[in-house]
């Protein structure tokens, strides 16, 4: 039987110039049973590693390959073994930059297989015109030379080019060159040659027609083959395998080395031992054999300048003024992570495991992760870069794949359809992890919409086709990989404009390589709290806080995390999170670890049994007295996977190593590994001397536990910052705040509002806007934080600049009519002026906001005739004199709704406090403090009104309303609507009463009534 491998596939990896994902050629794989495939990706090498995983898991053989343009010709080059393929990294390296010439192209061609297409630039003009001439017998020659294996590729695509390809095969014979049929393939069927047209569509931001389109660039039938190819062009893609020992899974990565290995030990051991004996535990036993052991294991396994590596750029960061974390994830099990000040913890004295981070079984790379402020994050990767060679250091790629929302949004651009159409199918995909498909099965609403009308089908039957493509390369938020020799020697990289380098691998497929992955965390908190520790040493004198030494472990910390009052602390600032504490209610550090473990979808089902045993109002029981050394901190619940171990350890006699192989493989639970790890845990335990029944229900223990169990190093140095932020907030609120808001949040965020809130219960007042004083940050005065310049809507940072420069210049605004002739030169807009006075920037004028809004054009007018061409004020000119303010009353309702349009929030006033008598008699509930799925009633201003018809004809509405804490949206079903229509306009005050649903972190609700508040 005839075999044919497609080598000529072009994948999504060519961004936007193919319509394949991996799975699609999966697809086709199992469809057709091909020998094996090849991948030619344009420019690139992103998809090598996915490509061949997939090849290997049918133990198919693979071509990785690459397709290029060199003089007018498009080849492929294809890695026969290793030399081949770095010789193609370097191919690569040198097509970006454009410096590819037919002698470097000699100098690499040592294990590589080149195809010249027959149906692309000056091979596709030579053939169809018979043009071949001297120079093109010339050219083919001299790639002849250069390759070992040079094949033409023979590109049918239809029936009319048979023609040209006879040509080729004509001119193939009389030259002796190999011929290889090599259709191009960049969609999976016949009739998805429409993806095409979209992604091309996408690329260049242009719009097409067609929805249906077919051609020929899908995988063949071996049938379909046989009549466009001959035996032995259909065969030489079997036989170009012969020849090729490649496998992209070796290790290419080498550890990056400060010091030789033998000086590297001596260093490490020395730097531990003093640091040991600084911290007076040099006689400690101990310490001492926990030391000894983690050295004999870190040298054994030869990651002595790993521990090195990181200890020299966390002290870079330390002694620059970055705030590092007190440490991440099981490094912090480590105590040589501690002694070298890669990490806060004294892992004894918290009881953390070595073994959970290292063990001399582990094939990969130890993960020691740091996290750092994130405005400073890239100042510690440069100084890599400058330290170690930046060519030895490289960012890491991160494909942005087109997932179901962006599909559907794409399709929406593409095909010109109603954005309200596009909008009303995204929102209906509450999740946004489902694909298309999932989001089909799963979400009702999503189906309901999507079997109402064949127009809507259409449109995710055309989202489907792109769905799961990679968009375009980004990178890794945190991964960084550092190589002891030059990247590009090894590793497919881009060079950025910047000079640096990203890879062209992502990182799962870099580590399994050998290439050591570092990664650097921008942490947001971290640069909070370096912020509010500077503000606090510059406002208090007597003060001098260490950012890197923060109190964290006092009863004010836990006070004030179990008052509820957690914005802005680091893994508690959320509404989950609330709902732990208010069960919880943190007495002391343990009980924060403890929380950060448990507050997650599984166990936090488990936090009230832990509050409940910590009170005594709930007996804390053992299924065996040797686990109570391990679970009585724990009040006999398994929270942390370091507990796992330890049973495995103390109740069944594995060692640590062997208890940490155990932790990962029975989390996993795999049945025939779950089998042989049951018996080996019960006959160690009845070794011991524990009865079969005991060592069962012990297993089974672990378990319910295991999908639970947490990493106690990480939840530990988490909860270090987390209570750090405490102690700041608790002793120092105004400058904690400032920071925050500084920081973490923008004034349109729908946090913002609840950050206001909690302000205002601990007392702290909120300025308004004042062209006067404010900056283009929160500001401390009077005790108070003064607001924004550059919160105002409209007011961006060079217009709030521009005001400040100037009053900081000549002297503060006298008045409404100095401000705006000394803004006239700006050319400040009307609008943003607007948006001043509506904010309360004005307002110290003295004027109503009615009267400095009537008169504006006038005050204008009077600017403009006292300006010159230069820009410069000529006050005083004969003849021209200031306008006369004519004033205007203002609506106070009017007023604050304007300021909630600006703000995002009434600060001045609300028109509610009016109305607090009348509406004590209704139980309010302010908009920040509902709870999704309980009724509540809300009062609250109408900012908006939307009506529209139900399928039945029905009229129903969507209203938005405010108070001074936030704003709502509210759903009126026909039945309340048409009972209350006629009341309903913008600015009337309503109490709603209705039921709280929540979508992705936002309320709305679902009103069952309402009250119109009558006008006093």
């Amino acid at each position: 039987m005839i075999k044919f491998a497609p080598l000529h596939i072009i994948s999504g990896y060519s961004f936007l110039k193919s319509g394949l994902t991996i799975s699609k050629i999966e697809k086709a794989l199992k469809k057709f049973d091909y020998y094996g495939m090849g991948i030619s990706d344009i420019d690139g090498l992103y998809g090598f590693p996915s490509f061949a995983h997939l090849l290997k898991k049918y133990n198919k053989p693979y071509l990785l390959g690459m397709s290029f343009s060199f003089n007018d010709y498009f080849l492929v080059c294809y890695c026969k073994n290793e030399q081949g393929y770095r010789n193609l990294i370097a191919i690569n390296k040198l097509n970006q930059e454009n410096s590819l010439t037919i002698d470097k192209l000699n100098e690499l061609s040592a294990g590589l297989i080149a195809v010249i297409e027959s149906n692309k630039g000056k091979l596709l003009d030579i053939f169809s015109n018979n043009n071949i001439d001297i120079t093109f017998t010339k050219f083919l020659n001299s790639l002849s030379r250069c390759f070992d294996d040079v094949y033409l590729g023979i590109e049918i695509s239809s029936k009319d080019e048979i023609a040209l390809a006879n040509k080729v095969r004509e001119f193939a014979n009389n030259y002796s060159y190999k011929k290889i049929a090599f259709p191009q393939i960049r969609y999976l069927e016949k009739n998805d040659a429409i993806v095409i047209k979209i992604v091309e569509a996408i690329s260049s931001g242009i719009t097409i027609k067609e929805k249906e389109f077919s051609g020929p660039e899908y995988f063949y039938s071996i049938k379909t083959l046989e009549s466009l190819y001959s035996k032995d062009e259909i065969n030489n893609t079997v036989t170009i395998f012969e020849n090729v020992n490649f496998d992209i899974d070796v290790h290419r990565g080498q550890l990056f080395n400060l010091y030789r290995n033998e000086e590297a030990n001596v260093i490490l051991k020395n730097k531990c031992y003093e640091r040991l004996k600084a911290l007076n535990q040099d006689k400690n036993d101990t310490y001492i054999k926990r030391l000894e052991y983690e050295l004999d294991i870190i040298i054994k396994m030869n990651y002595t300048n790993y521990f090195l590596l990181v200890e020299d750029y966390m002290n870079y960061a330390r002694t620059h003024d970055i705030l590092v974390g007190a440490g991440r994830g099981s490094a912090a099990g480590s105590l040589i992570s501690y002694l070298l000040n890669i990490t806060e913890i004294d892992p004894i004295k918290y009881n953390l495991i070595f073994e959970r981070f290292l063990n001399p079984h582990r094939k990969t790379m130890p993960d020691i992760d740091c996290d750092f402020m994130d405005i400073k994050r890239d100042e510690v990767v440069n100084y890599c870069r400058n330290k170690y060679g930046n060519d030895k250091v490289a960012s890491i790629v991160a494909f942005q794949t087109i997932q179901a929302k962006a599909a559907i949004r794409d399709i929406g651009r593409v095909y010109n359809y109603p954005e309200r159409h596009i909008a009303l199918l995204s929102k209906a995909i509450t999740n946004p992890k489902y694909s298309l498909g999932q989001a089909y099965k799963y979400l009702t609403s999503f189906k309901d919409l999507v079997d109402s009308d064949d127009y809507f089908k259409e449109i995710i039957s055309l989202a489907g086709k792109i769905e799961g493509l990679p968009r375009q390369m980004g990178t890794h938020a945190a991964g960084i990989i550092i190589n002891n020799s030059p990247l590009s020697d090894s590793c497919p990289i881009n060079e950025e404009l910047d000079d640096t380098f990203v890879t062209q691998y992502e990182a799962k497929y870099l580590e399994e390589q050998g290439y050591l992955k570092m990664d650097f965390l921008a942490i947001r908190n971290l640069t909070t709290t370096s912020l509010c520790v500077d503000l606090i040493n510059q406002n208090h004198q007597e003060v001098k806080l260490d950012k890197f030494n923060i109190p964290y472990d006092l009863p004010e910390v836990y006070s004030l995390i179990s008052s509820g009052k957690n914005i802005g602390l680091f893994q508690i600032d959320t509404t989950v999170m609330k709902r732990g504490i208010e069960l919880l209610k943190p007495k002391c550090f343990e009980d924060v670890v403890a929380l950060i473990a448990l507050n997650r979808p599984g166990p936090m089902a488990y936090i009230s049994n832990y509050a409940n045993r910590r009170d005594k109002k709930e007996k804390i029981t053992y299924l065996s007295e040797d686990l109570k050394p391990i679970l009585k901190s724990t009040y006999g619940i398994i929270i942390y996977q370091e507990q796992i171990m330890q049973i495995a350890q103390v109740f069944a006699g594995f060692t640590m190593a062997e208890a940490d192989n155990f932790r990962r493989a029975i989390s996993k639970k795999e049945k025939d590994i779950m089998a042989s790890l049951k018996t080996k845990f019960i006959e160690g335990a009845i070794k011991l001397g524990h009865t079969n029944l005991v060592a069962e229900n012990v297993f089974n223990h672990i378990l319910k536990f295991a999908d639970y169990g947490f990493n106690r190093s990480h939840s530990v140095v988490y909860a270090v910052l987390t209570c750090r932020m405490a102690y700041l907030k608790a002793h120092y609120p105004l400058e904690f705040y400032k920071s925050l808001l500084q920081t973490n949040i923008s004034v349109n965020d729908a946090k913002f509002q609840d950050y206001i809130f909690e302000m205002k219960t601990l007392g702290i007042k909120i300025l308004s806007p004042s062209v006067n004083k404010s900056s283009l940050e929160f500001e401390i005065e009077d005790n108070s934080l003064r607001f924004p310049l550059t919160g105002i809507s409209y007011i961006n940072e060079m217009t709030a600049g521009q005001i400040v420069n100037e009053r900081k210049t000549n002297g503060i605004f006298k008045d409404y009519i100095d401000f705006i002739l000394r803004m006239y030169a700006y050319k400040i807009s009307d609008l943003q002026i607007s948006n001043l006075i509506y904010a309360g920037a004005l307002d110290e004028f003295g004027l109503t906001r009615a009267t400095m809004i009537k008169n504006l054009a006038y005050v204008n007018q009077y600017a403009d005739m006292s300006t010159n061409e230069d820009g410069q004020l000529c006050i005083g000119v004969v003849g021209i004199e200031p306008p006369k303010i004519i004033n205007e009353p203002s609506d106070p309702i009017d007023d604050l709704e304007k300021e909630h349009e600006v703000l995002k929030i009434m600060l001045s006033n609300s028109p509610l406090t009016y109305r607090k008598e009348e509406l004590k008699q209704y139980n309010i509930i302010p908009t920040n403090e509902l709870e999704a799925n309980k009724n509540a009633n809300v009062a609250g201003i109408i900012s908006n009104i939307k009506i529209i018809k139900t399928k039945s004809g029905d009229s129903m509405a969507f209203i938005k309303i405010f108070d001074e804490m936030g704003e709502i949206e509210c759903t009126l079903f026909p039945k309340v609507f048409s009972k209350h229509a006629a009341e309903l306009e913008k600015n009337k005050i309503v109490v709603i009463k209705g039921h709280v649903e929540n979508h992705r972190e936002e309320n709305s609700l679902i009103a069952e009534d309402i009250t119109i508040l009558k006008e006093n």
